[in-house]
């Protein structure tokens, strides 16, 4: 039997005025209709299919905007707000934590916005594809699968930055007539760590052009499809004092800033405990960036959803002279949290899980005995709504909750605080 497509819906043109940025940065117009680009007050003509609106002509500027020091801002995803001018970027960027408080019905006191860009982004992951004769490299255009054409990425580090041209040129060598690839650049110690994902004829010629880039930048480190093809140094990154080599294409906070904004709200739990920590659990691990930091004074039970990153922490923590002892462990920790039995003994806990939280778990911590309890997320939302888990059972914030913001000029928001147990009334 033939599948039956969906067609889109018919298109309209209107002229609307923005009444609001929502939570990821698109302006929202009645309807509601939703549209990239463009700051509230501003009145746009749009082509508009279901909820979703394309911008034909913007008819007037707000007194935030400002001219993106980016050149394909306008059509690139990765950052979406470079035309909101920065003080109101920033009023609107802790506002959204704010919204997500008062949503779960939470009046708990806010930091004000860390601005942790640092030195730029040392994580991107840039897409390489063919539209007939034409290569496309760059980042995904905002609402869409479309590769907006870049060849520079102000957001970035310098390191990678520089890098760019050269990974233009394999991209291009690489990239097959259909399909795309994907190339995750991690700017790590002593140079680039470079993971090139979905390439469909492997052959000697591109073997040797990455080579020769690989050299000529001093790149660390350079695989195919998780294949080495040239290892010139060991690339390392330093959580804390300890140093880790994470698997290619690893998670890495996407900022050095970001990682030590969060790491000090971490160590700052950890002083928290009565007398030192002795057993510290981390949930969602990755390669250590927590782990490693805390093992110092705490033996730690690090667990993380596939074996990948938990190798490169074990391989650090067998190597790194003075840690306490880390027990690193598989586990999907969606499907099967930690039991209250299981967190009992603990004397700090620290989550930082997907966008999507930790619901699950946080009820079972909610019910445990856990002194203290450190949650983290990129997502305000699901921040609130395990927040509010913890207070109902029992719990209370410590400090007021941090607000990092090391994906800059986008809807991404982090936020760490610190929760306590009460003390059982006698």
């Amino acid at each position: 039997m033939k599948r039956r497509v969906k067609s889109s819906p018919p298109a309209r043109t209107e002229t609307l005025t923005a009444k609001a940025l929502g939570a990821r940065g698109d302006a929202v117009f009645p309807g509601p209709v939703y549209a990239t680009g463009i700051l509230p007050g501003e009145t746009v003509k749009l082509e508009i299919r279901g909820e979703r609106g394309r911008v034909l002509e913007r008819l007037d500027a707000a007194p935030e905007r400002v001219t993106p020091f980016c050149p394909v801002a306008e059509t690139c995803g990765g950052c979406s707000l470079q035309h909101f001018e920065e003080a109101a970027y920033r009023v609107w960027k802790r506002s959204l934590a704010e919204d997500a408080m008062s949503r779960a019905g939470l009046g708990l006191p806010l930091g004000e916005l860390i601005d942790a860009h640092g030195d730029g982004r040392r994580r991107v992951t840039f897409h390489a594809t063919r539209i007939g004769a034409k290569f496309i490299f760059g980042f995904n255009e905002r609402a869409g699968d479309k590769i907006a054409d870049s060849h520079d990425c102000p957001a970035a580090t310098p390191g990678i930055r520089l890098a760019i041209p050269a990974l233009r040129e394999i991209a291009e060598a690489a990239a097959p007539k259909k399909g795309r690839i994907d190339i995750a650049v991690a700017d790590l110690e002593p140079g680039l760590d470079v993971s090139i994902e979905g390439v469909k004829e492997a052959g000697l010629a591109l073997r040797e052009l990455i080579a020769r880039h690989a050299s000529t930048h001093q790149w660390a480190r350079v695989t195919l499809n998780r294949e080495p093809v040239i290892e010139i140094s060991t690339p390392v990154v330093r959580f804390g004092d300890v140093k880790v080599t994470p698997p290619p294409g690893g998670f890495l906070q996407a900022t050095q800033a970001g990682e030590a904004a969060l790491a000090a709200v971490v160590m700052e739990a950890a002083s928290l405990v009565d007398g030192a920590p002795k057993h510290v659990i981390d949930l969602y691990a990755g390669s250590g960036a927590f782990a490693l930091r805390l093992a110092r004074r705490s033996k730690v039970l690090a667990l993380e959803g596939e074996d990948r990153p938990l190798a490169a922490l074990r391989r650090a923590a067998d190597r790194t002279p003075g840690l306490k002892p880390v027990d690193a462990r598989v586990r999907d920790l969606a499907l099967e949290p930690l039991s209250v039995k299981e967190l009992s003994g603990a004397d700090l806990v620290v989550l930082d899980p997907p966008r999507a939280g930790a619901k699950a778990q946080i009820e079972r911590l909610a019910d445990s005995q856990v002194p203290v309890v450190c949650s983290i997320s990129c997502n305000p939302a699901t921040f609130a709504r395990d927040a509010a888990i913890l207070i109902e059972g029992g719990y209370r914030l410590a400090a007021p909750i941090v607000l990092v913001d090391q994906f800059k000029w986008t809807g991404h928001l982090e936020m760490a605080g610190v929760f306590k147990r009460n003390k059982p009334q006698r």
